[in-house]
Parts: C-alpha cells; structure tokens; sequence
C-alpha cells in the first residue's frame, strides 16, 4: 500500500478516537479503530522502509510522500500517546506497544510453523510419490520378465 494511501486510512481512524477520548469513550470501545490505526501505521513505516520503486512519479515526489507520511504518522502517534497515558497512566502506551511486539512475534511463528508444515507435507507426499513409483517399477518388471518367461516357454513347447 501507497504511504499517502495508508496515512489516509490512519488519518480517518485516528480522528475517530481522537472523538472517542474527547467524549470518554473507553479504550476497549475503540478497539477496532485502534487497531485499524495501528495497522496502518504499520503500512506507512512498512512502505517507508520498502525499496520498491514506484511506477508512476519522479523520484522526489515518491520521497516526499513518504517523508510526509512517517511524519504525519509520528504526529499522530505522539498525540495518541499522550491521550493513552494521560488517561490509563504513564507506562500504558509502552504496555500497547510490547503488548504489539508480542502478537507479532506469534504471528510470526505461526506463519513460519505452517511454512514449515507445509514442506514437511509437501516433502511426505514427494517420498510417498517416489515409494508407489518403485514398487509399480517393480511390478512392471516382474510383469515384463514373467510374459518373457512366459513367451519363452510357450516357444521351447512349440519346438518340442
């Protein structure tokens, strides 16, 4: 996603709980919001750090959009931060924040455990693949060399 793209998404959320603190809104009733904030902002810092080159725009421009994003979204996560601590005590936003790591890190595990089921799959099915093929390699031959006894049979009974 586009920097410009994201930070509007993270715009529209942030100002919903921006209004959820200003009328004493709970932080658990905007959950969703904080959470699609969040993910945006995830996508703006992503974006920042991608070297995918754009297909459309100069260089300068792309640069631009990406310097105003990060420091649109740094604004906004200040200011979110101080609504947090400021209403859930000083350390709570560091507490999101590690709270954040720690989700990451599981997803990351499970996205690499299923990797790794998925060749261990894939590597059982290949080994299972190879076995059937042998023992129908080995049919096969028993099959050729039983018609070839057989043939040669039938040709020593025919000279007899």
């Amino acid at each position: 996603m586009d920097p410009m793209s994201a930070i509007a998404i993270a715009g529209t959320a942030f100002n919903a709980i921006k209004a959820g603190f200003e009328h004493g809104r709970e932080i658990e009733a905007m959950a969703g919001d904080m959470g699609r904030w969040m993910g945006a902002i995830k996508d703006v810092k992503d974006s920042a750090n991608n070297k995918k080159k754009k297909s459309y725009g100069s260089i300068e421009e792309a640069a631009f959009e990406k310097f105003a994003a990060l420091k649109e979204a740094e604004r906004m996560e200040n200011e979110l931060r101080t609504y947090v601590n400021m209403n859930y005590g000083p350390e709570s936003w560091n507490q999101i924040v590690r709270l954040q790591a720690e989700i990451r890190v599981r997803e990351q595990e499970a996205i690499a455990q299923a990797k790794r089921e998925r060749e261990e799959t894939i590597e059982k099915m290949c080994i299972w693949i190879a076995i059937i093929a042998f023992c129908g390699l080995v049919v096969f031959m028993g099959m050729v060399a039983w018609n070839v006894a057989q043939a040669s049979n039938a040709a020593l009974l025919a000279r007899l």
